[in-house]
């Protein structure tokens, strides 16, 4: 009672744990053998892997620069570059973007990536030493651009390729060197590489290094050819962009198998950045300066040819005179014409930027004439506005497509845009006109008043005048194309390289977690299958997992005995072998269950076939009888007899014989390997044994056995395919039921336990049979010491092989 007290305070009692334990080890070599699995593929596949270099840089957004105010006003650099979260993130997208990476590719050679094929490993290297490979990716069947195409060399005029055929065909194609290749699928040129030496042994000059010939013939090359397209891609899906939080600094990173490709991409990458935040503005102030040059053309030829008529005029004419008013008259009279003149000039460029409006949001850089409109504050404001918004949408056009709602917003936001800033040029644009009708009726009045000057010297001051307007213009187209020029050298990029790109070495593969996963993988897929075999294939292996499943009683639990099928007398073979004590153990047993007086009928059955019940009961009627008692052995399984094999009778006559009337109980009895033992054979197996069972004669021939033997032991069928034995375990005192280890389970305890309540028998008791060695020794060593039958006390063995009584071992029953 303490004992089953104690067990019931504990937490977690033996038997919760013992399944678990029963699992780890029963299962310990297939989760060692899928684990070192694991670490062999692991190992395997990490050793095949290419080594991944990594290079990192970082810039540094809005660095400002001596530029004009209402130039940044313009080109919205007050906006754009002064980052806030969202424009960071539209830079990220513009260094990530295919045309940004497609001037890099532009810049680098990467039409081939060259590899070196090993038996295990293949080498990403950045050239072939002994060849030299040009490709035409555009003239490539696409089905073959960046599939991997072996070389070998064969020898010095000629090579091999190797490659798979869309169909799945391996193709092989031998080429002497330095002789195109031009379709269907490839367009290559393979020629030996320039590294020559001179060997003077031989005629003809310089010869192909042999030495080194010999060396690439056993090499295994391995090359693939990419486009223009594919190869931008590769280095986009390689690129991460990221805003360091709380600075206007974005760290740039990229990987390659190839060592030295991510730092020179990234040095690229970072030099076309920085070029392409300047271009816009560069590419408006040449078109400004293209414009101011073409006016000043147009001003040089109209001046030179006033300068000429005024020459030829005073030639032939007299020299003017003009009186002081007169002078002052003129005076005032050019300032006003050159006044107009620039109106016409302001009404020429803002006729410009209307036609620069009307092209469309495809126009993303800036008006031919952005840098003359400095005067308008408010037009600044809105051609910034509209040049922000177009950014917006060139940016966005990276992440969505045309049809996107995000672009259908934004080229509305760019269209009301156009509109206003239409309209407000069109009101601009009145107001100079206004302004150039009022400079011209002064100059009406002006002219008036000179009208009193003599025609001819009216005509010369007319061409003075005319030509000193031009000169105005003149210096005033060459301050504009000045100021133009210094601004465009005060133009800046609007980002700098703060950290160039370096290598960081071999980021990757993770070898160690690889190793690491594959081989937790391969545990737990033991694991995992170790548990199905404990849910759906568990075996019952020891009488203490037996007791813990079933009320039924368990008397007895049998090791394993080897020699079953030649020698199933295992207490004849050998009588110190723990076998013949787990028997003597079982006849100990059996006086407890038969303690009733006259009870001495036992039947000994099991579930399954195979399970050793005709093993149990030949030994255990054997050892019964070898105390001296009578003991007879019925084989009640007319099915599948087994006692005659066991004990080597004769089958003639049997069971069967006696329950049809052709034969008399002392006609079939036969003596067994002891005295005291008589052994009933089934007989003949009958077309109707189980019909026999309850044949008239059974009862009689029962009582008899009872009235003139010790013990009787029945022998019969397995109780899942037959039922005979359920019948008899009525007429019986004691049943016996013999699991064996191979196929006992939980379910079919259960299955049994189920058979036996519904017919209401509740005096069996189970065998467990061909538990394990080591699990029997314990199971003995346990019971021994338990009940005082110790190495050197009791019926044990003692130390030297002879027991306390003094007799042999051999000798006892």
């Amino acid at each position: 009672m303490a004992d089953s007290q104690k067990r019931s305070n504990e937490l977690i009692s033996m038997s919760q744990i013992r399944p678990y334990l029963k699992l780890l080890v029963k299962n310990w070599w297939l989760i060692a053998v899928l684990s070192g699995t694991g670490y062999a593929t692991a190992r395997l596949i990490t050793h095949r892997q290419l080594d991944i270099y990594s290079a990192t840089a970082e810039i540094l957004l809005d660095q400002g620069g001596t530029e004009l105010d209402y130039q940044k006003r313009l080109t919205g650099q007050t906006n754009l570059f002064n980052y806030n979260n969202s424009e960071a993130k539209d830079q990220q997208r513009i260094l990530r973007s295919f045309d940004l990476v497609g001037r890099v590719v532009d810049r680098m050679s990467l039409t081939i990536d060259y590899y070196l094929v090993g038996r295990l490993k293949t080498s990403h290297v950045s050239h072939f030493g002994a060849i030299e490979i040009t490709a035409s990716p555009d003239l490539f069947n696409p089905m073959y651009l960046g599939t991997p195409i072996d070389l070998f060399i064969e020898d010095e005029q000629y090579y091999r390729l190797r490659y798979t055929l869309s169909t799945g065909e391996i193709k092989e194609i031998t080429q002497p060197f330095s002789v195109p290749i031009e379709g269907p699928e490839l367009a290559l040129t393979v020629r030996h590489s320039g590294s020559r030496i001179v060997d003077f042994s031989e005629p003809g000059g310089p010869q192909i290094n042999r030495d080194a010939l010999e060396q690439a013939r056993k090499q295994h090359f391995q090359f693939r050819v990419y486009n223009r397209n594919q190869r931008i891609e590769q280095l986009r899906g390689a690129l991460q962009v990221e805003n360091i939080l709380g600075t206007n600094v974005l760290a740039i990173s990229s990987s390659n198998t190839l060592f030295g490709r991510a730092q020179e991409f990234l040095e690229m990458l970072s030099e076309e950045y920085i070029d392409y935040t300047k271009e816009s503005r560069l590419e408006s102030s040449l078109k400004t300066e293209t414009f101011i040059n073409m006016q000043l053309e147009e001003l040089v030829a109209i001046m030179d040819s006033l300068e000429m008529q005024v020459d030829r005029f005073k030639e032939r004419n007299e020299i003017l005179d003009l009186s002081r008013e007169q002078t002052e008259f003129f005076n005032a009279l050019v300032r006003l014409e050159s006044q107009e003149r620039e109106l016409e000039f302001r009404l020429e460029a803002l006729n410009s930027l209307r036609t620069y409006l009307s092209s469309g949001v495809e126009a993303n850089s800036l008006p031919p004439t952005s840098y003359l409109i400095e005067e308008d504050p408010l037009l600044i404001e809105q051609v910034s506005q509209l040049y922000s918004i177009r950014s917006e949408r060139t940016n966005a056009l990276l992440d969505v497509t045309e049809d996107s709602y995000q672009i259908r917003r934004l080229d509305s936001a760019i269209s009301n845009a156009r509109f206003t800033i239409t309209k407000y040029i069109e009101d601009t644009r009145e107001a100079i006109d206004a302004q150039r009708s009022n400079v011209r009726r002064q100059i009406s009045s002006l002219e008036v008043r000179l009208s009193g000057i003599p025609s001819t010297q009216r005509d010369i001051v007319v061409m003075e005048r005319k030509l000193q307007v031009n000169e105005k213009l003149y210096v005033f187209l060459l301050e504009a194309r000045a100021q133009n020029v210094i601004t465009r050298a005060s133009i800046t990029p609007q980002a700098s390289i703060i950290e160039v790109a370096r290598s960081n070495g071999i980021i990757g593969p993770n070898k160690g977690r690889t190793i690491r996963n594959y081989s937790i993988y391969g545990a737990i897929i033991a694991l995992a299958i170790s548990f199905l075999r404990m849910l759906l294939f568990d075996r019952l292996e020891t009488t203490q997992e037996l007791r813990e499943i079933t009320q039924l009683p368990v008397v007895a639990g049998l090791p394993n005995y080897a020699k079953i099928e030649t020698h199933p007398l295992a207490i004849l073979e050998n009588s110190r072998a723990q076998i013949t004590e787990a028997f003597r153990s079982l006849r100990t047993n059996l006086q407890y269950l038969l303690a009733q007086e006259g009870a001495n009928t036992i039947l000994v059955s099991s579930l399954h076939p195979g399970e050793g019940k005709s093993f149990v009961s030949s030994n255990l009627s054997t050892i019964l009888a070898k105390t001296g008692k009578s003991v007879a052995l019925v084989d009640f399984d007319m099915h599948k007899p087994k006692v005659h094999k066991n004990f080597h009778l004769s089958n003639q006559i049997g069971l069967s014989t006696y329950l049809i009337g052709n034969c008399e109980i002392e006609d079939m009895k036969q003596t067994g390997p002891v005295d005291t033992l008589t052994v009933y054979t089934a007989g003949p197996i009958p077309p109707n044994a189980s019909e026999l069972v309850m044949n008239d004669r059974l009862d009689p021939f029962l009582r008899k056995l009872r009235a003139e033997y010790d013990f009787v032991i029945l022998d019969t069928p397995p109780m899942l395919l037959i039922t005979d034995a359920l019948m008899l375990m009525s007429k019986v005192d004691t049943g016996l039921l013999v699991s064996n280890t191979q196929k006992a389970t939980k379910r079919g305890i259960q299955h049994l336990e189920d058979l036996l309540n519904q017919n209401n028998l509740n005096h069996a008791s189970l065998v467990m049979n061909n538990i394990k060695s080591s699990l029997a020794a314990n199971y003995y060593a346990k019971y021994a010491y338990k009940y005082g039958y110790g190495y050197n006390y009791g019926y044990g063995y003692g130390k030297y092989g002879r027991s306390s009584y003094g007799e042999e071992p051999e000798t006892r029953a």
